[in-house]
């Protein structure tokens, strides 16, 4: 009997008799899915009678160490980084602005990379890897890339596509399309850790159920991350709402605590949850809208950026008050130094 066989037998036996599996039995099972060995039947009957069954906390890290297991990884000689990822299957309801954070934290003195896909099932948004490559920037960079692009201080950020950095998980994507609901895979890529620092490394990472920041927080602090900044975010990004407070969490010190955010004590005032479009959302105009943010241009786009990077530095440490780390946001885009480490880092 294999991994996968011997984990289906314990988790799809309905709602009275199913049983949850170790975080070493999650992990052999993962593991042969990822190595091609286990049956796409099988690896989709695993997946969804976990998600049906409802994943424990010791079973999302065990998937999460095999996901990692196949992902290369390397440390890049800067004190702080954060890691984020929008959801892979990105945006349909507004312009997923958050492609170009990295670049605007980067300028704000923090290092930041990103992650994703080209294109995801079953929702097929935006991504980020689609408007950055409609700007000219290399999707394929390998992990030494992104790595030498985040700790030149000329550049500082990087995106990093999993078909280079994670290629074992890429290729369960036509498998993950097929079976139309998001397995754990979906939550669980997006903590995935290629890159990491020297001192402390942060995570980004968005929610849209409210029993995921627990889930979340838990499985950051164990995985090996230094805090977690979950976001309840437009879309399941990272970046909150524009109009009105939002719930957030945040893991510090290995502990969840709760995190209300007012956009009105970051200086923003908006009538919009995010940028908006009247017809279907693109790459092109996401892409339009980013540059005309970074060359200063006020509007929710230009809000979006210093919203969430103002958040990034706060939760970071880098600055005591929200109002601070946002007035520095605006001030580096203002001058034009994320735009400039932007383009650095599409012509690197």
């Amino acid at each position: 009997m294999t991994a996968v066989a011997d984990a289906i037998k314990k988790v799809a036996t309905g709602p009275h008799l199913s049983k949850d599996l170790s975080e070493d039995e999650a992990y052999a099972a993962t593991m042969e899915i990822l190595s091609g060995e286990a049956d796409p039947v099988r690896a989709a009957i695993f997946f969804i009678a976990m998600r049906m069954k409802r994943e424990t906390n010791e079973e999302n890290l065990g998937i999460l160490k095999a996901l990692q297991a196949v992902t290369e990884q390397q440390a890049v000689p800067v004190d702080e980084l954060l890691i984020f990822a929008d959801p892979y299957n990105g945006f349909n309801r507004h312009c997923p602005v958050a492609v170009f954070l990295p670049a605007v934290l980067a300028a704000s003195g923090l290092p930041a990379l990103s992650q994703g896909v080209f294109e995801m099932g079953p929702k097929f948004g935006v991504t980020h890897a689609q408007v950055l490559k409609l700007a000219g920037y290399n999707n394929e960079l390998s992990v030494t890339q992104a790595a030498t692009a985040v700790s030149n201080p000329n550049i500082g950020w990087a995106y990093l596509d999993q078909s280079q950095a994670s290629p074992q998980v890429y290729a369960l994507e036509t498998l993950r399309t097929q079976m139309i609901k998001r397995p754990s895979v979906a939550t669980l890529e997006k903590m995935l850790m290629p890159l990491k620092a020297r001192s402390k490394t942060h995570l980004a990472i968005g929610f849209v159920h409210k029993e995921y920041p627990a889930i979340l927080g838990w499985l950051a602090h164990a995985f090996g991350y230094d805090s977690a900044f979950i976001a309840r975010g437009l879309e399941g990004g990272i970046v909150p709402t524009l109009r009105e407070a939002s719930n957030n969490h945040q893991m510090l010190n290995g502990e969840l605590h709760a995190c209300n955010l007012e956009p009105a004590e970051f200086g923003i005032e908006q009538d919009t949850r995010g940028v908006k479009v009247d017809d279907e959302v693109t790459a092109e105009q996401t892409l339009d809208e980013g540059l005309q943010a970074l060359a200063g241009k006020t509007g929710p786009a230009y809000d979006s950026l210093v919203y969430g990077a103002a958040i990034a530095l706060w939760h970071c440490g880098q600055f005591s008050s929200q109002r601070q780390a946002a007035d520095h946001v605006r001030a580096v885009i203002n001058q034009g130094k994320a735009k400039a480490l932007f383009e650095a880092g599409i012509q690197a």
